[in-house]
């Protein structure tokens, strides 16, 4: 947390250095007298530690309503030597996280601190389509997934394309992205939220948001795993729900991807050729130490009364199947040429419903149940080795 420390004692502000730096997690941006110096950049600050009392708790105050307004990433605690009621009472009123009394001891500081930083942890839910062969569907599941989660809990969803595919999200739902991920993420330090959002793409007037990688933006060579752990962090900070649309290619962003990822996806088709792409995908998850609890499986294009049925594909994967997409090409297709999802062009159809399903489905998922403690190999050269070993 990038923290601020306003106070007009020199030798206070010394001390809260001195304790700062022995805090973990924590850096130290500026320390100064008061509120209106020109250097202070509060779009990159987390936390403001501040002094108060009676006689500068006005001024002090409004500023402070002002920077919250302005600023939703801030955090604010309170450092005051009086034991005065109303002045505890006005201050945290006026939404500051905390009030401690001076001279504050570092262990105090420190669990007020790591307080703050727990609560303020959005942890948005991140959820990656996945298949091992492309034409199987993913564009298509992630965008109606996003609309079924948005609709039924009107969370706010961010779509994160990272296929580097001509049949992008933000073209399959004639979305324009303003700005490219190049520009995005050379700024993310210097961005609000508001400012964020209003720089990636946005779905008519839902809650549902996309955020595009391309070659033109960003070489998707460039791509590494640090880059996409950041900007899928970023992401949680502001968004209930993150849907991932990758690649089917097996390289270490791809392993990134699904390694900050709560809930797989693995997205397949009812016949002989995808089954086996399918055994060779969960050997992928095991080598790579994925735990099998977040792979849920779906099929797509489904035809009831086939020669293999779900108890048949079930019984030869040895795996559970989470849900089945019906093969309504004519709703689909008709989606797909409005450039909208199947609920706003057929809510009665069954693929519409089959959508609506799985997202309810999800929503019951209890997250923090999954096995989170997966350990995946970033490194592409010894996730080779590790593919050949018996």
């Amino acid at each position: 947390m990038k923290t601020l420390i306003i106070d007009k004692n020199p030798q206070s502000r010394e001390y809260l250095i001195n304790c700062i730096k022995n805090i973990k997690n924590i850096e130290l941006v500026n320390s100064l007298n008061d509120f209106e110096c020109e250097d202070i950049n509060y779009n990159e600050i987390n936390l403001i530690l501040f002094d108060v009392d009676s006689k500068n708790s006005k001024e002090i105050l409004e500023k402070i309503s002002y920077l919250k307004k302005q600023f939703e990433n801030i955090n604010f605690i309170a450092l005051s030597y009086e034991i005065n009621s109303n002045l505890v009472n006005e201050t945290l009123k006026k939404g500051v996280d905390d009030f401690l009394l001076k001279p504050i001891l570092p262990n105090i500081l420190e669990t007020s601190i790591k307080k703050i930083s727990l609560n303020k942890e959005k942890k948005g839910k991140v959820i990656t389509i996945y298949t091992n062969k492309g034409g199987i569907g993913k564009t298509s599941l992630t965008t109606n997934l996003a609309w079924e989660i948005n609709k039924q809990t009107e969370d706010k969803i961010c779509i994160l394309d990272l296929s580097y595919s001509s049949e992008n999200v933000n073209s399959y739902l004639n979305i324009k992205q303003k700005y490219g991920l190049d520009y995005i993420l050379s700024n993310l330090q210097n961005l609000n939220e508001q400012t964020f959002l209003s720089l990636i793409g946005k779905y008519n007037d839902k809650e549902i948001y996309t955020l595009e990688a391309n070659e033109t933006a960003i070489p998707q060579s460039n791509l590494t795993p640090q880059i996409i752990t950041k900007i899928i962090n970023s992401l949680k900070n502001i968004f209930d729900y993150i849907i991932i649309d990758t690649s089917n290619l097996i390289n270490e962003p791809n392993i990134s991807v699904l390694n900050n990822s709560n809930l797989i996806l693995l997205m397949i088709l009812g016949n002989q050729t995808s089954i086996k792409n399918c055994h060779k995908a969960y050997e992928l998850f095991d080598k790579i130490g994925c735990n099998n609890d977040k792979i849920k499986l779906i099929i797509n294009r489904f035809i009831e009364n086939q020669e293999l049925t779900i108890e048949n594909i079930e019984k030869t994967l040895e795996k559970e199947v989470f849900a089945t997409i019906p093969n309504n090409y004519l709703t689909l297709i008709d989606a797909i040429n409005l450039e909208k999802n199947v609920d706003e062009v057929n809510p009665k159809s069954n693929i519409a419903k089959a959508y609506s399903k799985i997202a309810k489905n999800i929503l019951e998922i209890n997250f923090e149940n999954l096995n989170s403690k997966a350990n995946f190999n970033h490194s592409i050269f010894n996730l080779l080795k590790r593919m050949g070993e018996e």
